[in-house]
């Protein structure tokens, strides 16, 4: 399902990017590819990407501030790579956007590995039906799930990414059940080590904060403690 995909490989170690370019057009990818993040922005706005490989260490123009511009246009998935290695730093940069992160020194096998596994939740199925529109709290928010875009009652909109767009379909699909961590991340980022398992809370988080949520008083989504979450907001019958 995912040959044929466009691959934005930004790296600026020119050996690792022929490398990085080897392996995925082997696996059957149409790989773009750039050495610092003002190449890496002109090369998306000319010619898109299914997927962007991007380290955060490049010259002139940082990764961060490249993942932020991609952020403010584009749903793209963004699996990040770098040499920053700590969880406070996995962390933020889950947190600005990413769907993924990988340190290095990394193998190539894992990284087309996962590759393969964000294009598999992310790339639409070819044969299948529109997800209808979902609708919450008597239109308060809606969300069409096929482009993530949403709306809210007030002013709010625009795009979520793709696991935010999964977490919240997932809850939508059990109103008022808790789900736990683990469920949710299985939905998520089907990421089994610790530190990853914190993604669903960076995703709560910012879709708290696009669509209005307060933590403390929610209307859409409450923290059940020491377990998960589950959706309060009641999910408007359809047509």
């Amino acid at each position: 399902m995912n040959a044929h995909a466009r691959i934005l490989v930004v790296e600026d170690e020119p050996q690792l990017r022929a490398l990085l370019r080897l392996y995925l057009e082997r696996d059957g990818y149409r790989i773009t590819d750039a050495g610092d993040g003002q190449a890496a922005l002109a090369a998306f706005d000319a010619e898109g990407a299914d997927l962007v490989i991007l380290d955060l260490m490049l010259p002139g123009m940082q990764g961060e501030t490249v993942l932020e511009a991609l952020r403010e246009s584009s749903g793209v998935p963004i699996l990040i790579t770098s040499a920053k290695r700590s969880d406070a730093e996995r962390i933020a940069g889950l947190r600005a956007g990413a769907d993924d992160y990988l340190a290095k020194p990394f193998n190539p096998h894992e990284l087309t590995a996962r590759v393969a596994a964000i294009l598999r939740r992310t790339r639409p199925a070819p044969a299948s039906d529109p997800e209808p529109i979902l609708s919450l709290a008597g239109g308060r928010l809606v969300l069409d799930p096929g482009s993530r875009r949403y709306s809210v009652v007030g002013g709010m909109g625009g795009r979520l990414t793709p696991g935010e767009a999964r977490l919240l379909v997932a809850l939508a699909a059990r109103p008022g059940s808790v789900l736990s961590r683990q469920q949710l991340l299985d939905i998520v980022a089907r990421r089994p080590d610790e530190v990853y398992e914190r993604v669903v809370d960076v995703h709560v988080a910012n879709l708290r904060r696009k669509l209005g949520d307060d933590a403390g008083d929610p209307w859409l989504i409450e923290t059940v403690p020491a377990t998960g979450y589950r959706l309060v907001a009641a999910l408007d019958p359809g047509p």
